[in-house]
């Protein structure tokens, strides 16, 4: 992260207060996301009701963001207290090669994500066709194949550069070790743009879009007879969910690539008053993007499992079985197929007709399978009118 920028001054330490807040702030992000993406895949392996093609992607998204910090977050506070790097260059080219690789894994798995998502939402038979689990696991390994690929351009410009500080008469009067990228200027540059088009413009291009036509197909969709306001309500919910996934998305990737491209434009100024504040402000945006870059490995798990009832529902099933193996005991989970729906009594004591179905809340279809819904008992219009309205908020 921090030391991706091609310029080569001497950047002593910074002050106590500033690197105690950054490690306190990076240790919270470390815990947090260890502990939701360890959980989020012990759910998804233990669970088979939880294999499903969405799980699959992301079971996917969890292993990279995981990989992500424990090859990355170490290190980085290391460099906090040390801005000499003593890990010599087979791990400065490893842990680069790592950081590429799994932040590629993540924006191609939520991207594919969400055109599964979009697929099964507004195009429900193509899914039941397209989205098959066999699939899924033929795209999650494609997207960690293409994923190592495109990081090599970049991993292999990584490495140890040892840098001489000197006086004003030219004479060298110390010394420190950089991880960095030491490879040609031009070939730093261009990795960077298509770094950013490839792995940010265009997803993010994508996933806007996609949730703009899920959100239009959820406001179009009113096959379910429900009270007036439930289907509003439950609606909007998922309209600010999706909400929150792009912006999340984008505030958590733009700061990463703004410091990119801002090392690149700002190394190349010709003013020097200019790169003066120009690095002032790559160095500011430099701490912001490292704290967001990494936060999104702990909001990943918060958008697309914990806010499901499924998976808390799964989580909780999970943690009896680690921690009450000697209670003989089940606890029944709740079934989220079509069927079970049918016969869910509300909260008032309304028992919904056998005919229609009733639905607690509205929610996405993140974490819904197909393979919950018994074709024959609906005609195409109520499938495909039924699929807008899933959720599993």
């Amino acid at each position: 992260m921090g030391s991706s920028t091609p310029w080569q001054e001497e950047q002593p330490r910074d002050p106590v207060y500033v690197v105690t807040t950054m490690t306190v702030v990076y240790s919270l992000i470390f815990l947090t996301g260890v502990i939701g993406n360890v959980s989020t895949c012990i759910v998804i392996v233990r669970n088979k009701h939880m294999h499903t093609t969405t799980n699959y992607y992301l079971f996917s998204l969890a292993v990279s963001d995981l990989l992500l910090l424990v090859s990355g977050l170490p290190p980085e506070m290391y460099m906090l207290w040390s801005k000499s790097y003593v890990f010599g260059e087979a791990f400065c080219v490893l842990t680069g090669f790592m950081a590429e690789t799994c932040a590629n894994a993540t924006v191609l798995t939520i991207t594919a994500f969400t055109i599964e998502r979009y697929i099964a939402i507004c195009h429900p038979f193509l899914s039941h066709s397209v989205s098959k689990l066999s699939r899924a696991v033929k795209f999650v390994i494609l997207i960690w194949i293409f994923a190592l690929i495109l990081a090599i351009p970049q991993a292999i410009q990584f490495g140890v550069v040892n840098n001489v500080n000197t006086d004003r008469n030219g004479t060298a009067i110390s010394s420190y070790a950089e991880c960095t990228m030491k490879g040609k200027k031009a070939w730093v540059e261009h990795a960077f743009r298509i770094s950013t088009c490839v792995f940010f413009i265009f997803p993010m291009t994508v996933i806007t879009c996609l949730y703009v036509l899920i959100g239009l197909k959820l406001r179009k969709s009113k096959a379910i007879k429900r009270p007036a306001l439930e289907p509003l309500r439950g609606q909007n919910h998922v309209i600010r969910l999706l909400v929150a996934v792009v912006v999340a998305f984008f505030i958590c990737w733009a700061p990463f690539h703004a410091q990119r491209l801002l090392a690149v434009y700002a190394y190349n100024s010709a003013s020097s008053n200019y790169s003066t504040v120009l690095l002032t402000t790559y160095k500011v945006l430099t701490y912001i993007s490292g704290i967001l870059y990494y936060l999104s490995t702990t909001v990943n798990p918060l958008l697309y499992n914990i806010m499901s009832n499924k998976f808390r529902d799964a989580f909780k099933n999970t943690q009896q079985q680690l921690c009450c193996r000697k209670d003989k005991v089940s606890v029944p989970t709740r079934t989220y197929s079509v069927l079970s729906r049918m016969h869910h009594i509300s909260m008032d004591g309304h028992v919904p007709e056998p005919n229609r179905l009733q639905l607690a809340r509205p929610a996405t279809i993140s974490n819904s399978s197909l393979q919950d819904i018994e074709e024959e008992e609906y005609n195409g219009s109520e499938l495909a009118q039924y699929m807008g309205q899933l959720n599993t908020s």
